[in-house]
């Protein structure tokens, strides 16, 4: 059997999973390929309108697939304790049926963690039958599965890039050992673009301020939407993005909120964007968001006070499917310029008066 997977919104997170899950049951898994804009057009034409763009680009590639028996777009309600996914998640995929060829076979099954490991294992398990597969041989996938995606982790929080550590799962017939056994993998060698970086850096040519960059990992690294905004970041500063920040720190500082974020994204958002705010290597963040989203208005509501509470540059992109390369070219230079002045002589303007402007401290 082959299934498709949709190179969109859940693929960024939890692929690796679903990867090792299917290769265990013999069961061929492909992505779609990467966005394009016929795909961003099919997917604007036929979403309803009140969708988010990461739904719409969703949809445009559940519109791509051909020569597969079907799609698998799984229900994530929960993937960890206390937390749910973002609303516009859990209503998949049933709230996109409409938008998509009614031949078009779509595979789901529910995962809701906050009900345990074992209410996982079961729904898997009842799901499997659909494909002829026992409990052993489920219970084996989803051991595979959870393999595979610790194994990710590990991966982008030893510094490999998205694409780096993607890559392997993405080949998912042969997955090395060392992958498997979750063993410390060494990281392709720099580039010649990475050695240059280096080189004119350690020899002061060139002023390469530290950005961190927050957002849903389905905007971070969906290059199309964001007009490759991690390239454009990359050419020019030292970047910093929320996978750097372990769970465990990401956990902590959210015991600075009166009531935790039951969002698991927005809950990583926060805790990475905290742990950024007290990093005195960082210079400036950038919070990258889309238009219309429900989670996002709190999030970063709470990173944009805490941000002027501690005087840190902080900048908001926020995407839909009009944004312009220009205009976004021209606010990171703005913030870039503004980094750089800020490091360069801000101790060295006069003050007026006990403050320099209302937020700032006294001087």
């Amino acid at each position: 059997m082959k299934l498709g997977y949709p190179r969109a919104l859940t693929y960024y997170d939890y692929f690796p999973f679903w990867a090792g899950f299917f290769r265990e049951l013999d069961i061929e898994l492909v992505s779609s390929p990467p966005t394009h804009r016929t795909m961003m057009e099919v997917g604007l034409k036929k979403s309803p309108a009140d969708t988010c763009l990461p739904i719409k680009i969703l949809i445009g590639h559940l519109n791509s697939f051909t020569g597969v028996d079907a799609v698998f777009l799984p229900r994530l309600v929960s993937m960890e304790e206390g937390t749910y996914n973002c609303p516009k998640v859990l209503g998949l995929p049933e709230s996109i049926l409409g938008s998509i060829p009614p031949e078009l076979e779509v595979l789901s099954v529910d995962i809701n963690r906050r009900s345990g490991v074992r209410a996982v294992e079961k729904s898997l398990i009842q799901w499997g039958k659909c494909f002829g597969k026992n409990k052993h041989q489920v219970l084996r996938a989803f051991e595979e599965g959870e393999r595979c995606l610790d194994a990710y982790r590990t991966m982008r929080k030893q510094g490999w890039s998205f694409e780096e550590s993607m890559a392997f799962f993405e080949n998912d017939n042969d997955l090395p050992l060392e992958i498997r056994n979750r063993l410390t993998l060494k990281k392709p060698p720099k580039t010649e673009k990475d050695q240059k970086i280096g080189q004119e850096t350690s020899q002061g040519k060139e002023y390469r301020p530290t950005i961190a960059l927050l957002g849903h990992s389905y905007l971070t690294y969906e290059t199309y939407a964001n007009l490759d905004l991690l390239a454009k970041l990359e050419d020019k500063a030292n970047l910093k993005v929320i996978e750097n920040v372990s769970d465990q720190v990401a956990a902590e500082k959210q015991k600075s909120l009166q009531k935790s974020i039951f969002w698991s994204h927005s809950r990583k958002i926060y805790g990475a964007g905290e742990s950024y705010l007290e990093d005195p290597k960082v210079d400036g963040i950038i919070y990258l968001s889309c238009y219309g989203c429900g989670t996002d208005s709190l999030t970063n509501d709470l990173m944009a006070r805490r941000a002027r509470a501690r005087q840190k540059p902080y900048l908001v992109v926020t995407l839909d499917e009009h944004s312009g390369e220009a205009g976004m070219v021209t606010r990171l230079e703005a913030f870039l310029d503004m980094l750089e002045r800020r490091i360069g002589y801000e101790n060295n303007l006069p003050p007026h008066g006990e403050f320099v402007d209302c937020h700032s401290g006294p001087v």
